[in-house]
């Protein structure tokens, strides 16, 4: 059974079967673009931030796709906009006075809670060469990973009573659910 806005394997699969084919295509008739060997990309480039080894510990995917790949200048818009909004939700987590409350797609969390930081605390604020390897990951194969895209919504009080009210059942029942390991307060629904 496939939920609601999720795409089942074989639906991604079909996707991205598409997507390779449309790709082929358009390649068929431009001129062949030098591709980089494997051992060429894996090596991070000395402008890549210090700071930024550290955290990642040499698990972030760098690009291996040629220059002016198709298929990830398609995919840059979409992929732009998810990261805005992430970078937008973090600034949010950021301030968990005025926006105390997360949200994943059921349960509602405290912006304290360790669901939350694993989604919202890992997103990256700087752009960087490990974000040109998320665009070629995204593009190619449809992943999002908490490195630069979040799966939560940081709210403040108003807005986390909003989100209650739309989740109220039409007779009704509570269509969300409660965090059980910060147990939020419920915000006052107007």
């Amino acid at each position: 059974m496939v939920k609601r806005g999720r795409a089942s394997r074989r639906q991604r699969v079909a996707g991205e079967a598409l997507r390779r084919a449309a790709a082929a295509a358009r390649l068929a008739q431009e001129e062949p673009q030098p591709r980089p060997a494997p051992s060429e990309v894996t090596e991070v480039p000395a402008s890549a931030d210090p700071a930024e080894w550290d955290r990642l510990d040499g698990t972030a995917q760098v690009s291996r796709c040629a220059l002016g790949c198709q298929v990830c200048a398609e995919a840059d818009e979409q992929f732009g906009a998810i990261r805005a909004e992430s970078v937008a939700q973090r600034r949010r987590f950021d301030e968990p006075d005025r926006y105390p409350y997360a949200a994943g797609k059921h349960t509602l969390h405290r912006t304290s809670c360790r669901e939350v930081e694993h989604s919202v605390g890992h997103v990256r604020l700087y752009d960087s060469v490990w974000m040109q390897g998320a665009l070629t990951e995204f593009a190619h194969e449809g992943t999002t990973n908490t490195g630069w895209a979040t799966h939560m919504k940081v709210m403040d009080g108003q807005e986390a009573a909003a989100w209650i009210t739309e989740r109220i059942g039409p007779r009704g029942g509570a269509r969300y659910r409660l965090c059980r390991i910060c147990m939020p307060e419920l915000p006052a629904v107007a």
